[in-house]
């Protein structure tokens, strides 16, 4: 399947699907009120029981005094800071299962459309998905948050070896040292332009994998990598998508911006504009998954339909007997 082939595609799923943009809407909304219920509401409730003075902590002028307020305000608030820190471990731990969970539903849904095994999104099928899916893709974003921060890791070490190397440049002569500043700079840059490039092609490959096929995510990593290396053009139609991505989403926040200026209407106006931005992205997101689900499924014949087991939905299967025995020879003569 050609790219231009893979985009029209994609964009036509999404159009079938359109469901899954209010689902986005729908997670980001359950997401904001659960910080108010979840962090909020004990704060609240933690202030009014143990009768936290704000103004303790507005008198505090300098930097010495803020250290020792602060160590004064946990010594003598300390159980209101667990129940803070108690508090943000339960809402992040509820945003990761509820981003998972939707992920899941949402991969689910489309590789199924992909497939034709359903005609159109049913909430029953997106749960369904989402509980197949949710442990691969637990495992699967724990292994690519571990490699973005050992990337991290990596290109700090870099950097500090390159500040060396201009400092040292730069003792010996300002032009020379400029010169190698320049050309470091351009060095990093493109190194870690070309390191998260290749990972989020690894991520994004990754999760069609785990969306056509039922396997674990080391396989998904390791058969997504062995795909990309013998298949390079999909590393450069993922960028093609995400630079679209990024432009459209540039353009749409440039038109935006000069609503916050208006006078009074101007922040009315901002609000239901933001909402139809988050809506547009979110549709641009479905289109580049979709797109990218389409580009490999046409690069691997061999995606299998998915496993209605798998997802919660029963299949009839006719069995067909054995044929009969072949009578064309007599009985053996005794």
């Amino acid at each position: 399947m050609t790219q231009i082939a893979a985009i029209k595609a994609g964009i036509h799923t999404v159009n079938r699907n359109w469901q899954l943009i209010f689902v986005q809407l729908v997670t980001l909304v359950v997401s904001g009120l659960s910080f108010f219920v979840i962090v909020g509401l004990p704060i609240a409730i933690a202030f009014i029981m143990f009768g936290l003075d704000l103004t303790e902590i507005l008198r505090l002028k300098d930097l010495v005094s803020v250290f020792r307020g602060s160590a004064e305000l946990l010594d003598k608030y300390f159980a209101m800071a667990l129940i803070i820190l108690f508090s943000l471990l339960i809402y992040l731990t509820f945003i990761f299962v509820v981003w998972v969970y939707g992920v899941g539903g949402t991969i689910g849904i489309l590789a199924k459309s992909i497939t034709n095994e359903i005609s159109k999104v049913s909430m029953k099928t997106f749960f369904s998905e989402g509980k197949r899916l949710f442990l691969p893709l637990t495992a699967f974003s724990s292994i690519i948050g571990i490699a973005f921060l050992i990337i991290a890791f990596f290109l700090g070490i870099l950097v500090g070896g390159a500040s060396t190397v201009i400092d040292h440049a730069k003792s010996y002569e300002a032009t020379f040292g400029l010169f190698i500043s320049f050309f470091l700079s351009l060095l990093l840059m493109s190194i870690g332009i070309v390191l998260i490039l290749l990972t989020l092609s690894v991520t994004t490959y990754g999760v069609a994998h785990l969306a056509f096929h039922s396997g674990g995510s080391v396989a998904a990593i390791r058969e997504t990598i062995a795909h990309l290396n013998s298949k390079p053009a999909a590393i450069g139609f993922y960028t093609v998508l995400l630079l679209g991505y990024m432009g459209i989403g540039f353009v749409v926040v440039l038109i935006g911006a000069p609503l916050t200026f208006v006078p009074v209407i101007g922040p009315l106006l901002s609000l239901p504009y933001q909402l139809l931005t988050y809506m547009l992205q979110g549709y641009l997101s479905l289109i580049m998954l979709a797109s990218i689900f389409h580009y490999y499924k046409g690069e691997c014949p061999a995606v299998p339909r998915l496993s209605t087991q798998d997802s919660g939905i029963s299949q009839h299967t006719e069995y067909a007997p054995p044929p009969p025995p072949d009578q064309t020879a007599g009985p053996e003569a005794s």
